[in-house]
Protein backbone atom coordinates (compact mmCIF):
# COMPACT_ATOMS: atom_id res chain seq x y z
CA UNK A 1 0.00 0.00 0.00
CA UNK A 2 2.92 2.10 1.14
CA UNK A 3 4.81 1.77 -2.08
CA UNK A 4 1.44 2.26 -4.22
CA UNK A 5 0.93 5.52 -2.72
CA UNK A 6 4.67 6.52 -3.06
CA UNK A 7 4.36 6.08 -6.74
CA UNK A 8 1.51 7.59 -7.41
CA UNK A 9 3.20 10.49 -5.93
CA UNK A 10 5.90 10.56 -8.02
CA UNK A 11 3.71 10.33 -10.92
CA UNK A 12 1.64 13.33 -9.77
CA UNK A 13 5.17 15.01 -9.67
CA UNK A 14 6.36 13.78 -12.63
CA UNK A 15 3.33 14.88 -14.57
CA UNK A 16 2.88 18.21 -13.22
CA UNK A 17 6.61 19.10 -14.12
CA UNK A 18 5.95 18.33 -17.56
CA UNK A 19 2.98 20.20 -17.77
CA UNK A 20 4.59 23.21 -15.94
CA UNK A 21 7.36 22.61 -18.42
CA UNK A 22 5.23 23.24 -21.44
CA UNK A 23 3.23 25.87 -20.29
CA UNK A 24 6.56 28.06 -19.24
CA UNK A 25 8.23 27.10 -23.22
CA UNK A 26 7.72 27.57 -26.54
CA UNK A 27 6.05 24.21 -27.10
CA UNK A 28 2.92 23.28 -26.07
CA UNK A 29 1.66 19.69 -26.43
CA UNK A 30 -1.97 20.97 -26.26
CA UNK A 31 -1.86 23.64 -28.95
CA UNK A 32 -3.66 23.60 -32.25
CA UNK A 33 -0.38 23.12 -34.34
CA UNK A 34 3.38 23.80 -33.69
CA UNK A 35 4.88 26.76 -34.76
CA UNK A 36 8.82 27.09 -35.03
CA UNK A 37 10.21 30.47 -33.63
CA UNK A 38 13.45 32.38 -33.96
CA UNK A 39 15.35 32.82 -31.10
CA UNK A 40 14.47 36.48 -30.53
CA UNK A 41 10.16 36.05 -31.26
CA UNK A 42 8.74 36.12 -27.81
CA UNK A 43 5.90 33.40 -27.70
CA UNK A 44 2.69 35.45 -26.77
CA UNK A 45 0.30 33.23 -27.73
CA UNK A 46 -0.46 31.77 -24.64
CA UNK A 47 -1.56 28.08 -25.88
CA UNK A 48 -4.37 30.49 -28.38
CA UNK A 49 -4.08 29.43 -31.90
CA UNK A 50 -2.31 31.09 -34.27
CA UNK A 51 -4.10 32.53 -37.05
CA UNK A 52 -2.84 33.93 -39.97
CA UNK A 53 -0.43 36.71 -40.14
CA UNK A 54 0.61 35.37 -36.64
CA UNK A 55 -2.50 37.19 -35.28
CA UNK A 56 -4.29 35.70 -32.45
CA UNK A 57 -7.68 36.29 -30.91
CA UNK A 58 -6.80 36.83 -27.27
CA UNK A 59 -10.23 38.35 -26.80
CA UNK A 60 -12.47 36.72 -28.55
CA UNK A 61 -14.95 36.33 -25.25
CA UNK A 62 -15.39 40.32 -26.16
CA UNK A 63 -15.04 40.36 -29.79
CA UNK A 64 -18.13 37.95 -29.88
CA UNK A 65 -20.43 40.29 -28.19
CA UNK A 66 -20.84 43.11 -28.11
CA UNK A 67 -18.38 44.53 -31.20
CA UNK A 68 -19.53 41.37 -33.63
CA UNK A 69 -23.44 41.58 -32.31
CA UNK A 70 -23.33 45.20 -33.30
CA UNK A 71 -21.48 44.82 -36.17
CA UNK A 72 -23.44 42.34 -38.25
CA UNK A 73 -26.79 42.06 -36.45
CA UNK A 74 -27.58 45.66 -36.30
CA UNK A 75 -25.22 48.00 -38.16
CA UNK A 76 -24.96 45.56 -41.23
CA UNK A 77 -28.40 44.03 -41.00
CA UNK A 78 -30.46 47.66 -40.88
CA UNK A 79 -27.61 49.86 -42.25
CA UNK A 80 -24.93 49.01 -44.80
CA UNK A 81 -26.34 46.05 -46.13
CA UNK A 82 -29.27 47.75 -47.11
CA UNK A 83 -27.67 51.08 -48.44
CA UNK A 84 -25.19 48.82 -50.20
CA UNK A 85 -27.94 46.87 -51.76
CA UNK A 86 -29.26 50.14 -53.04
CA UNK A 87 -26.10 51.20 -53.91
CA UNK A 88 -25.47 48.37 -55.94
CA UNK A 89 -28.63 49.39 -58.25
CA UNK A 90 -27.06 52.78 -59.20
CA UNK A 91 -25.83 52.86 -63.05
CA UNK A 92 -22.80 51.12 -63.54
CA UNK A 93 -21.55 54.23 -65.28
CA UNK A 94 -21.80 55.90 -62.03
CA UNK A 95 -20.83 52.94 -59.42
CA UNK A 96 -17.13 52.79 -61.81
CA UNK A 97 -17.11 56.50 -61.70
CA UNK A 98 -17.05 56.84 -58.09
CA UNK A 99 -15.07 53.69 -57.42
CA UNK A 100 -11.99 54.98 -59.68
CA UNK A 101 -12.20 58.25 -57.92
CA UNK A 102 -12.08 56.96 -54.46
CA UNK A 103 -8.89 54.55 -55.96
CA UNK A 104 -7.22 57.90 -57.45
CA UNK A 105 -6.96 59.05 -53.47
CA UNK A 106 -5.26 55.66 -52.78
CA UNK A 107 -2.82 56.67 -54.92
CA UNK A 108 -0.98 59.14 -52.74
CA UNK A 109 -1.13 56.38 -50.09
CA UNK A 110 0.63 54.11 -52.92
CA UNK A 111 3.30 56.66 -54.05
CA UNK A 112 4.76 57.12 -50.03
CA UNK A 113 4.36 53.56 -49.32
CA UNK A 114 5.93 51.96 -51.62
CA UNK A 115 8.87 54.44 -51.10
CA UNK A 116 9.05 53.65 -47.46
CA UNK A 117 9.42 49.82 -49.16
CA UNK A 118 11.92 51.45 -51.64
CA UNK A 119 10.07 50.12 -54.47
CA UNK A 120 10.72 53.42 -56.08
CA UNK A 121 9.61 52.66 -60.01
CA UNK A 122 6.07 51.81 -57.96
CA UNK A 123 6.24 54.84 -56.42
CA UNK A 124 6.68 56.99 -59.37
CA UNK A 125 3.96 54.65 -61.43
CA UNK A 126 1.20 55.49 -58.70
CA UNK A 127 2.63 59.52 -59.27
CA UNK A 128 1.81 58.99 -62.78
CA UNK A 129 -1.98 57.71 -62.27
CA UNK A 130 -2.51 60.15 -60.16
CA UNK A 131 -1.23 63.11 -62.02
CA UNK A 132 -2.83 61.19 -65.33
CA UNK A 133 -5.92 60.08 -63.54
CA UNK A 134 -6.59 63.37 -61.84
CA UNK A 135 -6.06 65.62 -65.28
CA UNK A 136 -7.08 63.73 -68.44
CA UNK A 137 -9.34 61.34 -66.13
CA UNK A 138 -11.59 64.44 -64.93
CA UNK A 139 -10.19 64.36 -60.83
CA UNK A 140 -10.35 60.61 -60.90
CA UNK A 141 -13.58 59.65 -62.23
CA UNK A 142 -12.06 58.04 -65.46
CA UNK A 143 -8.85 55.49 -65.14
CA UNK A 144 -7.64 56.41 -67.71
CA UNK A 145 -4.32 55.42 -66.85
CA UNK A 146 -4.25 51.55 -67.13
CA UNK A 147 -5.76 51.41 -71.17
CA UNK A 148 -2.37 52.87 -71.44
CA UNK A 149 -0.68 50.36 -69.94
CA UNK A 150 0.39 51.92 -66.92
CA UNK A 151 -1.26 49.28 -63.76
CA UNK A 152 -1.91 50.24 -60.31
CA UNK A 153 0.76 49.47 -57.36
CA UNK A 154 -1.58 49.07 -54.22
CA UNK A 155 0.38 49.12 -50.96
CA UNK A 156 -1.35 49.96 -48.24
CA UNK A 157 0.79 51.02 -44.59
CA UNK A 158 -0.61 47.59 -42.84
CA UNK A 159 1.44 45.96 -45.83
CA UNK A 160 4.49 48.09 -45.28
CA UNK A 161 4.31 46.95 -41.38
CA UNK A 162 4.08 43.21 -42.41
CA UNK A 163 7.26 43.46 -44.84
CA UNK A 164 8.63 44.68 -42.26
CA UNK A 165 8.58 42.10 -39.80
CA UNK A 166 5.56 43.36 -37.69
CA UNK A 167 3.04 40.69 -36.74
CA UNK A 168 -0.24 41.11 -37.26
CA UNK A 169 -0.96 41.18 -33.63
CA UNK A 170 -4.36 40.44 -31.33
CA UNK A 171 -7.35 40.37 -33.95
CA UNK A 172 -10.15 43.41 -33.05
CA UNK A 173 -13.52 43.57 -33.59
CA UNK A 174 -13.91 47.29 -33.73
CA UNK A 175 -17.73 48.36 -33.24
CA UNK A 176 -18.44 50.90 -36.44
CA UNK A 177 -15.84 49.56 -37.98
CA UNK A 178 -15.60 46.01 -38.62
CA UNK A 179 -12.56 43.62 -38.35
CA UNK A 180 -8.88 44.30 -37.53
CA UNK A 181 -6.12 44.12 -36.28
CA UNK A 182 -3.27 45.70 -33.97
CA UNK A 183 -1.31 46.28 -37.21
CA UNK A 184 -4.22 47.20 -39.46
CA UNK A 185 -5.38 49.78 -36.96
CA UNK A 186 -2.46 51.67 -36.99
CA UNK A 187 -2.05 51.37 -40.64
CA UNK A 188 -5.54 52.93 -40.99
CA UNK A 189 -4.81 56.28 -38.99
CA UNK A 190 -1.64 56.12 -41.76
CA UNK A 191 -3.43 55.88 -44.52
CA UNK A 192 -5.93 58.76 -43.66
CA UNK A 193 -3.24 61.05 -44.09
CA UNK A 194 -5.10 62.58 -47.42
CA UNK A 195 -8.40 63.55 -45.38
CA UNK A 196 -6.41 65.59 -42.97
CA UNK A 197 -5.93 68.37 -45.64
CA UNK A 198 -9.93 68.99 -46.31
CA UNK A 199 -12.87 69.78 -44.00
CA UNK A 200 -14.34 67.54 -41.44
CA UNK A 201 -17.29 67.75 -43.43
CA UNK A 202 -15.42 66.27 -46.54
CA UNK A 203 -13.64 63.95 -45.11
CA UNK A 204 -17.08 62.67 -43.44
CA UNK A 205 -18.61 62.51 -46.20
CA UNK A 206 -15.61 60.55 -48.58
CA UNK A 207 -15.05 57.74 -45.84
CA UNK A 208 -18.60 57.20 -46.07
CA UNK A 209 -18.74 56.79 -49.56
CA UNK A 210 -15.69 54.79 -49.27
CA UNK A 211 -17.34 52.52 -47.07
CA UNK A 212 -20.30 51.89 -49.09
CA UNK A 213 -18.56 51.46 -51.84
CA UNK A 214 -16.40 48.74 -50.17
CA UNK A 215 -19.32 47.01 -48.80
CA UNK A 216 -20.85 46.85 -52.20
CA UNK A 217 -18.14 44.67 -53.27
CA UNK A 218 -18.76 41.80 -50.53
CA UNK A 219 -22.14 41.56 -51.59
CA UNK A 220 -21.46 38.40 -53.24
CA UNK A 221 -19.74 37.45 -50.10
CA UNK A 222 -22.87 37.65 -48.08
CA UNK A 223 -25.17 34.62 -48.87
CA UNK A 224 -21.44 32.45 -47.84
CA UNK A 225 -21.33 33.97 -44.62
CA UNK A 226 -24.82 34.13 -43.75
CA UNK A 227 -24.78 29.78 -44.04
CA UNK A 228 -21.64 29.52 -41.86
CA UNK A 229 -21.70 27.61 -39.26
CA UNK A 230 -19.66 30.35 -37.50
CA UNK A 231 -19.65 33.85 -39.37
CA UNK A 232 -17.50 35.09 -37.23
CA UNK A 233 -15.06 32.45 -37.53
CA UNK A 234 -15.51 32.28 -41.59
CA UNK A 235 -15.65 36.27 -41.73
CA UNK A 236 -11.82 36.53 -39.79
CA UNK A 237 -10.36 33.90 -41.61
CA UNK A 238 -10.90 35.74 -44.46
CA UNK A 239 -9.84 38.88 -43.48
CA UNK A 240 -6.90 37.82 -42.31
CA UNK A 241 -5.69 35.73 -45.00
CA UNK A 242 -6.96 38.24 -47.11
CA UNK A 243 -4.64 40.97 -45.62
CA UNK A 244 -1.42 37.96 -45.19
CA UNK A 245 -1.84 37.48 -48.62
CA UNK A 246 -1.06 41.37 -49.19
CA UNK A 247 2.13 40.85 -46.84
CA UNK A 248 3.19 37.52 -48.51
CA UNK A 249 2.11 37.02 -51.74
CA UNK A 250 4.40 33.86 -52.52
CA UNK A 251 2.66 32.10 -49.26
CA UNK A 252 -0.61 32.82 -50.14
CA UNK A 253 -0.29 31.34 -53.86
CA UNK A 254 1.38 28.32 -51.85
CA UNK A 255 -1.65 28.05 -49.88
CA UNK A 256 -3.97 27.82 -52.73
CA UNK A 257 -1.75 25.20 -54.51
CA UNK A 258 -2.46 23.64 -51.55
CA UNK A 259 -5.91 23.87 -51.21
CA UNK A 260 -6.30 22.70 -55.01
CA UNK A 261 -4.30 19.52 -54.06
CA UNK A 262 -6.58 18.70 -51.24
CA UNK A 263 -10.01 19.72 -53.69
CA UNK A 264 -8.73 17.00 -55.94
CA UNK A 265 -7.57 14.34 -54.18
CA UNK A 266 -11.48 14.61 -52.23
CA UNK A 267 -12.69 14.48 -55.58
CA UNK A 268 -10.70 11.27 -56.55
CA UNK A 269 -10.67 9.96 -53.42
Amino acid sequence: MYKKLVLLALSFCLLSGESALAFHSNYSPMAPRQLSYKASHADYSYGLTILPGNSIDSIEGFNRNLPWQTNYYVLDRYILRPVAHGYAMLPQFSRTGIHNFIGNVGELNNTVNNLFLGNFADSGISVSRFAINSTIGILGLFDVATPMGIERREMSFDTVQGRAGADSGAYLMIPGMGPSTERALHGTVVDAWPTYFVSFPISLAFNAISVIDTRAGLIPQEEMIDNSVDPYAQVRTAYLQYHEGKVNPNAAMENKKDENVEEFLDEID
